[in-house]
């Protein structure tokens, strides 16, 4: 069973580009659709300008504090690792905040260490991440600078209005861990740049996913944390590995994977195919005030949205990557976690 997936994967890599594939060009349906058809990531440089994306000019930080003058809900971790294993044995939330976009903009402009592990006396690290379809609520007001619908060449190829549509904002010491979503993704960077780490599904062997008890970060201002396990208990499976500085000597079979990275900057977009692996960074650098902000203001904010279209569960993908996970779950022995974590957020 071993050398099966790992033939697999070497085959899968003989076959596919170690690189994603870059235009600077709005693609046709009919091309977007062979890299949907295909499970393949594509980068789309400029892509905000050549749809002239309003956020992209509008989004300093004043227009957005003119915007959303409501408290809003903002992550806050220690160390900026959004949803991950801490202490490599328990799956840990942020916990959350009520700000209004003022204090939270204010606290990202403070320059900060990156990253935070480099200086445990660094300020707490805010971020407003929730991927809850955000913009069509709590942040309606600034819906129509990005539009609901994403770009048309997508809405024809999933035939399908998005199911939600998001917005990121962040700095340089959030990181997002190795993870995967059901969705078809369309990424935007706003102001910025972020970098992604992929990895394709017929990887999954490489990354010791594990399940974890689930728990959830309490903060006490101004640098307080301590974490509560979630009651009753829940557990999920996770990836453990960090793509950019891999344990081999506990997590050896990663070593067989090959990473890919991307840095998207203002304006560029990303097809993110559904149930690829994703780690994402970011870089705030200084983006100076358009013409909405104070002249000469430096903002130190990375802001991103996405749109999710559902994927086809009845498409051979979902059973190949189900069946991906069983036969690793079942050559480690475990397959009571199969069972456990049946239909939670990390399977297939």
């Amino acid at each position: 069973m071993e050398k099966a997936l790992q033939t697999l994967i070497k085959d899968y890599q003989d076959l596919n580009s170690s690189t994603i594939a870059e235009i600077d060009y709005t693609p046709s349906p009919l091309e977007f659709s062979r890299f949907v058809g295909q499970n393949r990531p594509l980068v789309i440089r400029g892509q905000g300008q050549r749809e002239q994306t309003p956020a992209l000019e509008k989004w300093s930080n004043a227009y957005l504090v003119e915007k959303v003058q409501e408290k809003v809900a903002i992550a806050v971790s220690p160390e900026g690792n959004a949803d991950s294993i801490v202490n490599d044995e328990i799956f840990v939330e942020p916990a959350t905040v009520e700000l209004s976009m003022q204090d939270f903009l204010s606290k990202l402009d403070r320059p900060q260490p990156s990253p935070p592990l480099s200086n445990p006396t660094a300020d707490p690290v805010y971020y407003l991440q929730s991927q809850n379809g955000n913009l069509g609520g709590e942040y309606e007001a600034l819906l129509r600078d990005v539009g609901a619908e994403g770009p048309s060449f997508a809405r024809e190829v999933f035939a399908q209005d998005p199911d939600a549509c998001n917005l990121w904002i962040g700095d340089q010491r959030s990181v997002t861990s190795l993870h995967k979503d059901p969705y078809e993704n369309i990424y935007l960077v706003i102001r910025g740049s972020k970098t992604f780490t992929l990895l394709p599904p017929a990887e999954f062997y490489c990354l010791h996913e594990q399940i974890y008890p689930h728990a959830t970060y309490n903060f006490t201002p101004p640098s307080t944390f301590s974490i509560t396990s979630t009651t009753p208990s829940l557990t999920l499976p996770w990836i453990p590995v960090d793509p950019h500085s891999p344990d081999l000597a506990r997590y050896p079979r990663f070593a067989h994977a090959r990473p890919i990275e991307l840095t998207l900057q203002k304006g560029d977009m990303l097809y993110l195919p559904a149930l690829w692996f994703h780690r994402v960074a970011q870089d705030v650098g200084d983006s100076p005030a358009s013409a909405q902000g104070v002249e000469g203001e430096k903002q130190r904010a990375t802001i991103a949205v996405n749109w999710w279209y559902d994927m086809d569960m009845s498409s051979p993908l979902w059973s190949f990557c189900s069946f991906l996970r069983k036969a690793t779950l079942a050559l480690d022995g475990r397959v009571e976690d199969e069972e456990a974590a049946e239909g939670s957020v990390g399977s297939p």
